[in-house]
């Protein structure tokens, strides 16, 4: 039975990327003029969160339109792919399991809540573009208030292009990606680094922990 993957991309099919994000908020905070700053420590205890709630952390006295000021810099920030670069690591054994379910003929997506032009540059980074093309990598810009588009919905979508109805499968590293596995009737999987919080669903939410991705295989 041919299956559906639904892949989260941070923290999920990469790691350390949160200690760019770190990097790339405090140029954000030094360009506009702010003399606080984040410690590497803040990369495990914000870890999940949008970016502007980031700012909000450390600016609780600033207004909301300064915090997305901030978190636009963050974005737009030429120089930030190179910090990315620096931190951002493949998850372990990504290749190997991504090369399985491509190999067994299985459909794979990824949805990540960053920005359409950053995901591409994030898929290359972590040396995984090879298995997700336009056709399949999903951008629903997640860090704002009110999401337009979410992660359920690019699924919706994403299973009306199909001619058959799959077995859904979802990875992911947060109990939203949990929750839209239970929407969908699909097996969850709530992947967690060893620094990431411990996962704590709402009742009647049924999922499988892993802090390996090679468990998903017994799914191929």
């Amino acid at each position: 039975m041919k299956k559906l993957f639904v892949w989260d991309f941070h923290g999920t099919l990469e790691k350390d990327n949160e200690y760019a994000a770190i990097e790339i908020s405090n140029y954000a905070l030094e360009k506009l003029g702010f003399k606080e700053h984040f410690d590497r420590k803040h990369a495990v205890q914000l870890y999940g969160k949008k970016w502007y709630e980031y700012f909000e952390y450390l600016l609780p006295n600033e207004p909301h339109k300064t915090h997305v000021l901030l978190q636009e810099t963050s974005f737009n920030w030429p120089e930030a792919e190179a910090i990315v670069a620096k931190h951002m690591k493949p998850n372990d054994h990504v290749q190997e399991v991504l090369k399985a379910i491509k190999d067994k003929g299985h459909s794979q997506i990824v949805i990540s809540n960053t920005s359409t032009y950053a995901l591409p540059i994030f898929l290359r980074l972590a040396g995984i573009d090879k298995f997700f093309d336009n056709t399949t990598s999903f951008a629903v810009m997640g860090h704002v208030r009110e999401v337009k588009r979410s992660k359920a919905d690019v699924i919706k979508e994403y299973l009306k292009s199909l001619n058959f109805k799959p077995t859904m499968v979802v990875i992911g590293d947060s109990e939203k990606d949990m929750q839209i596995a239970k929407q969908f009737g699909a097996k969850g999987y709530w992947y967690r680094h060893t620094h990431h919080p411990s996962p704590k669903a709402r009742k009647n939410t049924k999922f499988t922990v892993i802090n390996n991705l090679r468990e998903v295989l017994k799914e191929v």
